[in-house]
């Protein structure tokens, strides 16, 4: 996208998306021919100011010849002054009735956004607007200094960095301005690269306090009100910053924190939950639906039609935040060390910067990082912790089934189907595998193994994944089959878990904690069996059961489960039948 440079009677130096006269600013009376590209611009007035300029407005004091010294300025930078000459104009008053409504969408819309040409093109087609009026609303707002244009990847130093998301891993390439830059980390929202700008809204999704129908449809147990009021008492700690939630798999930490975000509503503090996956965004709706009667709230992944909506509090995957800039005094969010969120520094400086002046970051997860872990030791982070489930019986605890051999697809042995038949006599058997290619040959050697047993698999890619979770969810199948895709947000009554090849690379410590965490999670099912099935014991199978037993203890020093007498019993009787 590229401006007109502007110059008005009162010799202020200005810039503009549009020559047409009925879209200038009504003191314009002259615009350079030529549009430049916006880091052009940037340099004019940087000369212009002698200084970096904190918007691009430019008064002189005295009076010069500025188109002469605009001009010098473009020749220094490679630009054919012959060809760059100023037109005259005489602006018409703007009619400003004209697209009214629109306009009042427009700002209801994209207030905390941070949004490229291409989404400002899609906000037009939502609002059934021109795309050229979009462009004037959001100059306007430029020009009334709730908003700024800048580049869409701009050069810092001797590199380049994305605008939307930091990535300084660029890709330049030859243009017909010089070297441009293209980011690819944030590519899947739309191109951004040194010749596309952003619009960057200012102004906070709430202007004040709000009225919020708070009504949660459960009571806290003394695990979660404890942890309820410390996240509370965080998000009122004016030098607590960042804090990090650790709860055991299954205990309710995202209903630890609507009281917290219901409080914050209230105040006229904006409101984020942010999660890596849609799946679990989509998990969270309508519990807050339930409980936040007739709010208005924003849900935004990749599969959301309707990608421009208004409210103070917004749901969206990490990917959909990076579209917010400085929007958020409060942000919950979960899944911290799930992908694509761990290890993306992208989706990091994104999550970060869409955080206001002062704001707060509230992290949840079942298993934290090294990272996230490291941050708490060093004191610049607060832990806050939630050992215990609702209904008071202790995480099963993983036992581990040593086997001689290796579990190759099709390598089953008489003791791991022994072993599977126990542990159906007590509910549904899900079985983890850690690739893909093991997938099916695994399911076709159970489905002989039991003929009678309802038996199926899937992964990722599935494309009949969406049907199989759905009769998964209703209890359907004896025995299911999966990749790591199940290991995080589902929750399935009565379920057993077994994890074949535990000892493999791709099961890292916070993944076994995870899938050891479906076991045990309602109410009517509180207990269950996990078995990890391997050759070995590795350190992070080790961890994954030092974490558990370490919630469990902490739960039952705090009053908050009972014994779990029942559950060593069951542990230490399969112990004993280890081979």
């Amino acid at each position: 996208m590229q401006f007109f440079l502007t110059l008005n009677k009162n010799d202020n130096v200005s810039f503009s998306p549009f020559r047409e006269m009925d879209k200038l600013d009504s003191k314009d009376i002259s615009y350079l021919n030529l549009p430049l590209d916006l880091s052009t611009i940037q340099i004019v007035f940087q000369r212009l100011h002698r200084r970096s300029p904190a918007d691009f407005w430019y008064k002189r004091s005295k009076r010069v010849d500025l188109k002469a010294e605009i001009q010098k300025i473009l020749k220094a930078l490679g630009w054919d002054v012959p060809a760059l000459t100023w037109e005259e104009v005489r602006p018409e008053q703007e009619d400003e009735e004209q697209n009214d409504e629109a306009r009042k969408a427009f700002n209801r819309i994209v207030l905390g956004r941070q949004l490229s040409l291409s989404d400002l093109r899609r906000l037009a087609r939502e609002l059934k607007v021109d795309a050229q009026e979009i462009i004037k609303f959001a100059h306007l707002n430029v020009e009334h200094g709730s908003a700024q244009w800048t580049p869409a990847v701009k050069l810092q130093g001797s590199g380049w960095q994305c605008q939307r998301c930091g990535e300084t891993d660029v890709e330049e390439w030859p243009s017909l301005h010089g070297i441009a830059a293209t980011c690819r980390s944030c590519e899947s929202i739309g191109s951004s690269t040194s010749l596309e700008v952003l619009y960057r809204d200012h102004r906070s999704l709430l202007d004040g306090p709000v009225e919020v129908q708070f009504q949660p449809h459960w009571v806290l147990t003394e695990a979660q009100r404890l942890a309820s009021e410390q996240v509370l008492e965080f998000l009122q700690d004016p030098s607590a910053e960042k804090a990090l939630l650790w709860a055991a798999c299954g205990a309710g930490k995202t209903e630890v924190c609507f009281p917290s975000a219901a409080r914050a509503l209230k105040e006229g503090k904006s409101v984020l939950f942010a999660a890596p996956r849609q799946d679990v965004i989509h998990d969270i709706v309508p519990r807050l639906q339930r409980d936040f009667k007739d709010y208005p709230f924003q849900v935004l992944t990749g599969t959301t039609s309707v990608k421009f909506q208004s409210g103070g509090m917004v749901l969206a995957t990490t990917h959909q935040v990076l579209r917010f800039w400085q929007a958020f005094d409060v942000i919950f969010m979960d899944e911290m060390d799930a992908f694509p969120y761990h290890g993306s520094r992208a989706l990091e400086w994104g999550l970060n910067h869409a955080l206001r002046q002062g704001g707060k970051i509230l992290y949840l997860t079942a298993t934290p990082s090294p990272e996230g872990l490291k941050a708490v030791q060093q004191g610049k982070m607060r832990l806050i912790r939630l050992p215990a489930r609702h209904h008071r019986t202790p995480l099963p605890v993983p036992i581990w089934q040593r086997l001689r051999h290796s579990l190759e697809p099709n390598g089953g042995t008489g003791r791991c189907s022994s072993l599977i038949e126990t542990l159906r006599v007590q509910g549904p058997v899900l079985v983890f595998v850690p690739k893909i290619s093991w997938l099916d040959p695994w399911v076709k050697w159970f489905q002989r193994r039991f003929p009678d047993w309802h038996i199926d698999g899937s992964y990722s890619a599935d494309p009949g994944r969406s049907g199989k979770l759905k009769r998964l969810l209703q209890g359907k199948f004896d025995l299911f089959v999966s990749t790591t895709i199940l290991e995080r947000g589902i929750t399935l009554s009565g379920i057993q878990v077994v994890v074949l090849a535990a000892d493999h690379p791709v099961f890292d410590e916070r993944a076994l904690v995870q899938m050891a965490g479906r076991v045990g999670r309602t109410q009517e099912s509180p207990e269950g069996r996990v078995i990890f099935m391997s050759k070995q014991r590795t350190p992070a199978m080790k961890t994954a059961v030092q974490w558990i037993e370490e919630q469990n203890k902490r739960a039952l020093e705090l009053g908050l489960i009972e014994g779990g007498l029942k559950e060593r019993g069951n542990r230490k009787s399969l112990q004993e039948g280890s081979s």
